[in-house]
């Protein structure tokens, strides 16, 4: 898979946790897609970013299963809007180096 089919997947992916009540504030593709180093074996990389959720780790379950709708090699990392910001070294290298999706 290029580049170009992994944005279309976790486009179609967004959209439907968008229609589906997750409020989601930003999404980035990164790792191994965005820096041209991926195989056929590589996960898809998406920071999710939402508004303030009452139990992350259950968000994170949630938004698991449901990316295995879309291709098993989606890998959701979600975050706090509050969290997701250039302090945090994890999410100022997504925003770096990562394609926005939404």
């Amino acid at each position: 898979m290029d580049q170009k089919t992994a944005i279309e997947i976790v486009r179609k992916y967004i959209d439907y946790l968008k229609k589906n009540k997750f409020d989601i504030q930003q999404a980035y593709l990164f790792g191994s897609y965005v820096v041209g180093k991926h195989d056929e074996d590589s996960d898809i990389d998406l920071a999710i970013v939402m508004n303030n959720s009452s139990n992350s780790f259950l968000t994170q379950v949630e938004l698991m299963k449901i990316s295995r709708k879309f291709d098993t090699r989606i890998e959701p990392h979600s975050f706090e809007k509050s969290d997701f910001n250039r302090s945090n070294p994890f999410a100022n290298e997504i925003l770096r180096k990562g394609i926005q999706i939404a």
